[in-house]
């Protein structure tokens, strides 16, 4: 649903998506919708990551928004395990993705966590907040998703520019 109104428009014929490149031009189409729906998510979780560590007054909010990306990254996981065409693209840049997409939900896990702990114990800024476990357990898979990311998007944005679709970076993804 995400990706059929941009697939289907002008752009794309039905006799140009059964060619291979056509086949490739959808699924980049619809992955585009996919990857503006994370970089929304991104935006989300920065957000409340800010919030959190000023020891903000939203931090109830910040919780649950974190937890909705947790579980909205595992809705991507889950378009782009059943995208349409996707076995047209790349599969090193599909890896990719899953792998940064995972490692990141379980970010937003250990966030929401995070925050619970803040709410629960009382906010520590500055070094403070280092000493909560579910912050630096989120270290090891930020990591993970960053490398995943920064090789996505050196696979995606040739791509991307090929069919005049948005282009990202590491840190919007």
């Amino acid at each position: 649903a995400l990706s059929g109104g941009a697939a289907s428009g002008g752009a794309t014929s039905a006799t140009s998506s059964a060619s291979p490149s056509g086949a490739r031009r959808q699924a980049a189409v619809g992955l585009s919708g996919l990857l503006a729906q994370s970089v929304s998510d991104r935006a989300a979780v920065t957000a409340a990551a800010v919030d959190v560590r000023a020891c903000g007054s939203s931090l109830r909010q910040d919780a649950r928004t974190f937890s909705h990306e947790a579980s909205s990254r595992q809705q991507l996981l889950a378009k782009l395990a059943g995208l349409p065409g996707r076995s047209a693209l790349p599969a090193a840049l599909l890896q990719n993705l899953t792998s940064a997409w995972q490692a990141s939900a379980q970010v937003d896990t250990d966030l929401a966590r995070w925050t619970q702990d803040n709410i629960a114990r009382g906010c520590h800024r500055g070094h403070g907040a280092r000493s909560d476990a579910y912050l630096r357990a989120s270290d090891v898979p930020e990591g993970q998703a960053t490398v995943a990311k920064k090789a996505f998007a050196a696979e995606w944005n040739p791509i991307a520019r090929q069919y005049g679709l948005a282009t990202y970076q590491r840190s919007q993804l």
